[in-house]
């Protein structure tokens, strides 16, 4: 046979609701109340009811023998119990309504497959947890890794020593304080108001398209005439 597991399900009011702290002010209420839960779970699994055996006098007597209690106290928790509709008697039977409102049951199956889906359930959640927290540094990685970029990216204008040494080591023309006085005074921005990125490209522009070159001295054309050495005189005789 199947085994099958009940529990007492309390209401989140329930010392707080106004029939038990009646139960609770008067003379032996705590007990009273204990008495009143017992009976509770006593019925778990006969849905609210206690059934007279005839085994004692009275059906007080029987619950106060099952429960372990005083018959006397039993008799006047039930007498309370069913003053307030917490208890319904007859001539054979004690009926409990909070018993059928409070108590829930499944079988050995449905707990094992109960704790498969909540062991599932933990497993899934450690497993996106693990997957955030994965995420969550490889974002910090390609975050850092983006500032590391744009760091280094960041355009940084060359000395007037550095664009000289760059022109002599390219042996072209380009006058490299008239190259510095450009773009310094145009913000190191291009044509169309692009930032410059690479100052050393500029320069090899400038070196193509001539821009800003040293004239070269230009070599002075002389005359034949301012040449000619002075024709010596020859005697013929």
């Amino acid at each position: 046979m199947q085994k099958r597991y009940y529990w007492l399900k309390l209401k989140k009011d329930f010392f707080n609701s106004i029939r038990i702290m009646k139960l609770r002010s008067i003379a032996g209420g705590d007990t009273f109340t204990i008495i009143y839960l017992k009976m509770l779970l006593y019925t778990i699994d006969t849905d609210g009811v206690i059934q007279y055996q005839g085994v004692e006098k009275s059906i007080a007597e029987e619950i106060a023998l099952a429960l372990g209690e005083d018959a006397e106290n039993v008799g006047l928790c039930l007498s309370y119990l069913c003053s307030v509709g917490l208890a319904e008697a007859s001539q054979d039977e004690i009926f409990l309504p909070e018993a059928i409102e409070n108590v829930g049951s499944e079988g050995a199956s449905a707990e094992r497959v109960r704790n498969h889906r909540e062991r599932q359930a933990l497993q899934c959640n450690t497993d996106v947890t693990q997957v955030k927290r994965i995420c969550n540094v490889e974002k910090e990685k390609d975050t850092e890794t983006e500032k590391e970029k744009r760091k280094n990216s960041r355009f940084t204008p060359p000395t007037l020593e550095e664009v000289k040494a760059y022109c002599l080591e390219r042996n072209n023309n380009v006058d490299a304080e008239k190259f510095v006085d450009y773009y310094t005074a145009n913000g190191w921005v291009q044509g169309k108001g692009k930032p410059v990125k690479d100052w050393k490209a500029c320069i090899r522009t400038w070196e193509k398209n001539s821009f800003g070159n040293n004239p070269q001295p230009k070599k002075q054309i002389v005359p034949d005439y301012m040449t000619e050495q002075p024709k010596k005189e020859v005697k013929l005789w």
